[in-house]
């Protein structure tokens, strides 16, 4: 994915207090940026421009909208090594990642050992790059010209679903005036919950 030149510049500014924060100037900064874009642009397209942890559409974002996510902070000593680490980033709106998940790492079981950051059971949430969100937390998302509804549905029986979902408070996310039909499990399948919320935008829109 990196060139040399990359590999080298970030292997540089892993050395540094602050890695992804490095400004070096010149042809290492320019360099640097180039490596920060392709990873950005790897995740927008992984996560088909929406953000990780509540999917909120990110499209023609800027800086000031899209973050690009550490899952296992940057800010931290012991992760600081991942910080340019595909596997640990992903993109992320200002109000999951700075409200809510900001540098808490209370959502890993084991936050010592190596071996266990690579995989998904170790992580109560849903995973950015280790987990599929749809396998967790289904999304739909209605909207006109004056009116938007937005309804998740968690899979029955998955833990990192509730967990998500509770942990970035999506229940907040949710809008229209059901607020019986916010955030219950799926019923049957997600076809049915795709048509029922449908049915619910039909009707908030009149």
């Amino acid at each position: 994915m990196f060139t040399g030149e990359e590999k080298a510049v970030i292997a540089v500014a892993l050395t540094m207090e602050k890695p992804w924060d490095w400004k070096p100037g010149g042809t290492e900064e320019a360099t640097l940026v180039a490596a920060k874009v392709k990873i950005r642009d790897l995740h927008r397209a992984r996560h088909g421009d929406r953000c990780c942890y509540c999917r909120f559409p990110l499209h023609g974002g800027g800086h000031f909208i899209v973050d690009p996510e550490h899952v296992l902070p940057k800010s931290l000593d012991s992760y600081r090594p991942l910080a340019y680490t595909v596997w640990n980033l992903g993109i992320a709106c200002k109000r999951c990642n700075m409200q809510y998940k900001r540098a808490k790492i209370d959502f890993v079981i084991d936050a010592v050992t190596a071996a266990a950051f690579q995989d998904s059971a170790n992580y109560r949430l849903i995973h950015p790059n280790f987990d599929l969100y749809k396998e967790h937390i289904s999304i739909n998302m209605e909207m006109n010209d004056d009116a938007t509804l937005i309804k998740y549905t968690k899979r029955p029986g998955s833990e990192k679903g509730l967990y998500t979902y509770d942990y970035f408070n999506l229940q907040e996310r949710e809008v229209g005036t059901f607020d019986a039909a916010q955030g219950l499990d799926v019923p049957g399948d997600l076809e049915k919950g795709a048509l029922e919320a449908q049915e619910l935008a039909r009707q908030f829109g009149q």
